[in-house]
Parts: structure tokens; sequence; C-alpha cells
């Protein structure tokens, strides 16, 4: 467990926590949030705990655990505890994170469709709703390359 700035907030680290963890099933919901989040941004860390209250949180960083590994067991987890939602909360720019964000879509798509899935990434200190489409649109350069010429 790490504890977020002497608060009582605190969240489990993905690759250390249980895909059967009851707290997770009780709960529900997951929150995903990129490891970096919390030295970088910890008011906004904070502030998603406490708006989440419903959501067990989890962190990752897929700079030091490869994108396979975390998909697999956040697959697990979603399947084991029947969740019925995740949230992604990462930087915005690193080319680790955005991994997560493509991870939880790929579970959606081929496993789980009925699941809701949000996105927020940070930049700059602010917090950035996404959309499934704009993380699909993420993975393929030339389809961006296309806007961008336009």
């Amino acid at each position: 467990m790490v504890d977020l700035d002497d608060t009582d907030l605190q969240v489990e680290v993905l690759m250390r926590t249980n895909v059967g963890d009851r707290r997770i099933r009780e709960k529900g919901n997951l929150l995903l949030i990129g490891s970096c989040m919390r030295i970088r941004y910890p008011d906004i860390v904070k502030e998603f705990l406490e708006r989440e209250a419903g959501y067990f949180p989890l962190q990752v960083c897929l700079e030091e655990t490869h994108a396979n590994q975390a998909g697999f067991k956040i697959g697990a987890i979603v399947s084991y505890s029947s969740l019925k939602r995740v949230v992604v909360l990462t930087v915005d720019g690193s080319p680790h994170c955005v991994q997560l964000h493509f991870v939880v879509e790929d579970i959606k798509k081929h496993f789980t469709p009925d699941i809701e899935i949000e996105h927020y990434v940070v930049e700059k200190g602010e917090v950035h709703e996404v959309t499934a489409k704009a993380v699909k649109r993420a993975r393929h350069l030339s389809k961006i390359q296309t806007m961008l010429e336009s």
C-alpha cells in the first residue's frame, strides 16, 4: 500500500495485487493510475481518489512492467471481479503511459464490451478527458498524419 501526502488515501500496486482481491469485487469499479502521477501530480491523484471513492485504485508503471503483463493482469481483474467501470488516469505525452489506455481499450474490445471506460490525461497540471475514439486514433500514425495534413 502506498500512502499519499500523509492522508488516509492509499493506492495499491497493480502487479502486487491479487486478481481475486475481494476489495476490488466489493467496489466493482477500478481506478488505474500511472505511477508517476503520484509524484508529479499528487493533488490530482488525491482529487480523483476522493471523487472516485467507489473505485479500487491501482497504480502501474509501464516503464517497469511490460504492457502485456499489465494487460493480462488487468484483464484477469476485470473478468474475476465482474467490474462495471474502469477509469484510467495518466500523464499525457508519455510513450509508456499511453499504452495503459491502449490496453484497457483492447480488454474492452476483445473480452468485456459492456464495461464502461473513462480516460483522463494530465498535461501541464490540467486534466483532460479523452474519448475512446482518440485512444484508438492514437494507435494509428497514418491516420494522425492524414489529420495533420488536412
